[in-house]
């Protein structure tokens, strides 16, 4: 798995996951792409169990999390099994290039 990519403000060092054209927290122009280290813990996990999509299904559901990354920002990923509040995770990119948490 990769890591994923977040922005940064090349004047105040804020980080985001959303790709903006300004910096959300002093408006500069033109953020930088960094790569996160992976690291986090989970913030909040929940169980998905009807899917937006009949192609996403999955039987029994499938666990999300919001993971506060040791980078800065909060994101959302596909979650492993058995994932708790306060788990220290790894967040990187399946092939499907769709962010997942798995335990460190």
């Amino acid at each position: 798995m990769s890591a994923p990519m977040l922005q940064s403000c090349r004047a105040c060092g804020h980080r985001w996951q959303f790709r903006r054209a300004a910096c959300p927290a002093c408006a500069t122009i033109d953020p930088q792409e960094v790569e996160t280290g992976g690291g986090g813990t989970v913030w909040s996990v929940t169980t998905v169990l009807r899917a937006p999509l009949p192609e996403l299904e999955v039987p029994g559901g499938y666990g999300i999390a919001l993971v506060t990354l040791d980078d800065g920002p909060r994101v959302m990923c596909r979650a492993e099994a058995g994932l708790s509040i306060g788990d220290r995770v790894t967040v990187g990119l399946d092939g499907d290039g769709l962010p997942r948490a798995a335990r460190s």
